[in-house]
């Protein structure tokens, strides 16, 4: 039952539990604050949100209170202006600036600074301390956040965010009194996935943009518009910011089903990637420098010549859109169209897709944030890090969760159970666990405590969830977690990490798996001489890169459009660069089915066409007829209407998926002593368009061939040893690095690794000592 409350004879209604801050706050009534945040509550840290509470006694004279730690009572008459709370305010104001350093002029968090702006609310405008300043030395917190510590005002946002919210533990607040510190116990790069939320948590320049302050520019020169996040499939809201033709910061856009307040440190600085030195600016014709015109012509007259025998490859990270017309363009010249370049990873994602829409529907994160067990399939945090925030809020609130993991994943310190899996017995455990949660009591196995522990867990709980990494499982095992989600009933819900910004979409399109492997063999045998590849890189694919640069060598023609330099755009015979996300419009359809429109930031100086539009082009030269993107994609979902930039988007039409299975699975392989199965290991800044992110890059670990101890053993393979590996294309020698979070008889690896290798996930290798 809503109670009212009066500020300042205004009338406010309130939810019980809300404190005074909250709910005035809500009611657009200002009161002035520093160390409290929507997602971080009250601790009274600043002093600064004093307010008058008037007395039930008339006799008794009115009290100062802390407006963030004094709960809503119904009735409550409150006066923000009032001549006692306004001097505490301006008191605590005076206080903070004796040792605040008067630098707003160079501080990079000038024109968004919450401290400038409650000193000219607050007051006072006149400096009385004529004393020196308390100093402190910064700390070198690595290539993401920079440090200026003698900004801080001591409010512990920081490590309220960093410690209680995301729970990192190398960070926090050292020291006494007047001489608290804010860092590390040393100087070094901060840990957590998270941590460049300290720039925006941060209500003073403290902790700033360290990528930023090198190509820094004032808030209010900054063009911005709504966008999406295009490094996972989460589709967190952001705000892209640039100047004079370049893109130079990322930040937060708040979204209340998804990111909330928060995004994580490759959303937030792997927009590096569209500045890069190394990023295709002009088009390009057999290696020569073209203009755009002069390219649509010798494409369409390579288009042309090719006649049927074509072929077109999307991308997981292409937008709705472009991917739409380059399927439409394939249709009206009978080519194939796919959008993934591994039939593996296209019949995992089509599967997970299939099982979304077949569902109740796909929990938010917030929703997530409400679970009370989960069970997690394969690294959260390297392929959908805001997931893994979701899940820490879970924990944090008294979540049970449980890790079926092949390789290192940091949520493991969170579980209470964790489970090492080789990739090709994932499938069976998911049975067996699937047997003892529908079995009857009598009929029970005992044997396999820690499958009967996590089966009770799910079982008795109220909101289970059960999600799985689609990257790192096959299309069986994806249909796996589905039944065991159906099994646990109603209250269970399902979802998938999907494996790029727009998979789903992308899924959708493709309609149907083995497009890839149709494609392959179509090159193969000459039935393709033409291939249109729009932002992918299938010639740099993992487990079948080199088939498909064998396969490319067959073609009259490779026509790539891409915004990052690749091995297929250095392929390319005819090359169109294109605009990145922030410089163009378009639509992602995130992991729930959520279709959220992003629009343009800024334009480059040089002509950079979506896809969208290169497609469009080639249509107008063919002298082809094909309606617009919104018209396409109306076509193709009946009833869809493309979400408007800033909103918050909405759910895809249900689309029926046929689902076709190859009957082999990772278990038909054939073992030999000297074989191990390849993990991918990788971490939350590993991601084609990040990769080409210069700062996080330098976060990125040193390549290591990680395996159990226990197999290490066996193999008589001691630490730091030096071990030789061998895949289907290549070899390599890589140090040992023993981790116990490894499964038996897997070697984790990373993603360039598995490139040089020629072996995807679960795929066999060799491994010897090298003497």
């Amino acid at each position: 039952m809503l109670g009212i409350i009066r500020i300042d004879g205004h009338e406010i209604p309130f939810e019980p539990g809300d404190n005074l801050l909250k709910v005035a706050l809500a009611a657009d009534v200002d009161i002035p604050y520093f160390c409290y945040h929507a997602a971080l509550g009250s601790v009274g840290a600043c002093r600064l949100c004093a307010v008058e509470i008037m007395s039930d006694d008339p006799d008794k004279v009115p009290r100062v209170a802390m407006a963030c730690l004094e709960p809503a009572s119904d009735g409550l008459e409150v006066s923000v202006s009032a001549p006692a709370a306004q001097q505490v305010r301006q008191r605590v104001i005076e206080f903070l600036m004796i040792n605040h350093p008067h630098d707003c002029p160079i501080c990079d968090e000038g024109g968004e600074c919450h401290l400038q702006e409650m000193t000219v609310a607050c007051g006072p405008a006149y400096r009385r301390y004529q004393g020196h300043k308390r100093t402190f030395t910064n700390q070198n917190l690595g290539p993401l956040v920079h440090h200026e510590m003698n900004r801080c005002i001591t409010c512990y946002r920081c490590t309220r965010f960093y410690q209680d919210y995301a729970l990192g533990d190398d960070l926090g607040a050292m020291r006494l009194r007047n001489e608290v510190y804010f860092g590390r116990f040393q100087d070094g790069p901060l840990e957590s996935p998270f941590a460049g939320n300290l720039v925006e948590i941060c209500p003073t320049g403290v902790f700033t943009d360290a990528i930023f302050r090198q190509h820094f520019t004032r808030v209010w020169d900054l063009k911005t518009a709504s966008s999406i996040c295009p490094h996972c499939s989460v589709g967190c809201n952001i705000l892209p910011g640039a100047r004079d033709g370049t893109l130079r910061r990322v930040r937060h856009r708040p979204h209340p089903e998804i990111n909330r307040w928060f995004i994580c440190d490759r959303g937030r600085y792997g927009h590096q990637y569209s500045e890069h030195t190394a990023r295709p600016l002009t088009p390009r014709v057999a290696g020569a420098t073209i203009t755009y015109r002069k390219a649509l012509i010798a494409a369409t007259e390579q288009i042309k010549a090719a006649g049927d025998r074509i072929g077109g490859l999307g991308s997981i990270r292409e937008d709705l859109e472009g991917n739409a017309l380059l399927r439409a363009l394939l249709n009206n010249l009978n080519g194939i169209f796919s959008a993934f370049n591994d039939p593996e990873l296209e019949a995992a994602t089509i599967t997970a897709v299939n099982r979304i829409q077949n569902s109740d529907g796909t929990p938010s994160l917030t929703e997530m944030e409400q679970v009370d067990a989960a069970l997690i399939l394969g690294d959260l945090t390297a392929h959908a890090p805001m997931i893994d925030l979701a899940l820490r809020q879970a924990y944090r609130r008294g979540a049970q969760l449980t890790v079926l993991h092949n390789g290192p994943t940091p949520l493991t310190q969170f579980a209470v159970t964790t489970l090492p899996v080789p990739p090709h017995e994932m499938g069976a455990y998911l049975s067996r666990l699937h047997e003892r949660i529908t079995a009857s009591p009598a009929s029970k196995d005992v044997q396999d405590e820690s499958t009967a522990e996590i089966a009770e867990r799910l079982a008795a709980a109220r909101r289970p969830l059960l999600i799985g990494v689609v990257e790192t499982l096959a299309a069986s095992e994806i249909i796996a977690l589905a039944q065991l989600a159906t099994a646990l009933g109603t209250d269970a819900r399902l979802a998938y990490a999907l494996p790029g910004a727009n998979a789903y979409g992308a899924a959708l399109l493709t309609l149907a798996s083995r497009k890839t492997t149709t494609i392959l063999e179509a090159i193969e045998t000459g039935q393709i001489q033409t291939l249109i590849v729009a932002g992918t890189d299938p010639l740099g694919d993992t487990r079948l890169g080199s088939r498909w640069r064998a396969a490319c060598q067959r073609l009259n023609t490779l026509i790539v459009l891409d915004c990052i330099a690749t091995t297929t755009t250095a392929a390319a015979d005819i090359l169109f660069p294109v605009a990145a996300w922030a410089e163009r419009g378009g639509t992602f359809v995130n992991y729930e089915g959520r279709a959220q429109g992003f629009a343009p930031a800024f334009k480059r100086l040089e002509l950079l066409p979506s896809t969208a539009e290169v497609i469009a082009d080639l249509v107008q030269c063919l002298d082809l007829y094909l309606p617009d993107a919104p018209a396409v994609l109306s076509e193709a979902f009946p009833g869809y209407q493309a979400p408007v930039p800033g909103s918050a988007g909405s759910l895809m039409p249900v689309h029926p998926l046929p689902t076709h299975i190859d009957t082999a699975t990772r278990s038909d392989h054939e073992h030999h002593h000297k074989h191990w199965q390849a993990a991918l290991t990788t971490w939350y800044g590993d991601e084609e368009l990040a990769s080409f992110a210069p700062a996080l890059m330098k976060l990125a670990p040193t390549a290591t061939a990680l395996i159990s101890p226990a197999a290490a053993l066996n193999a008589n393979i001691e630490e730091g040893a030096q071990v030789k590996l061998r895949g289907p294309v290549g070899t390599m020698t890589l140090p040992v690095q023993l981790d116990n979070r490894v499964a038996d008889g897997t070697v984790a690896l990373t993603r360039m690794a598995l490139v040089q290798l020629g072996v995807g996930h679960g795929d066999l290798l060799e491994l010897e000592p090298v003497s």
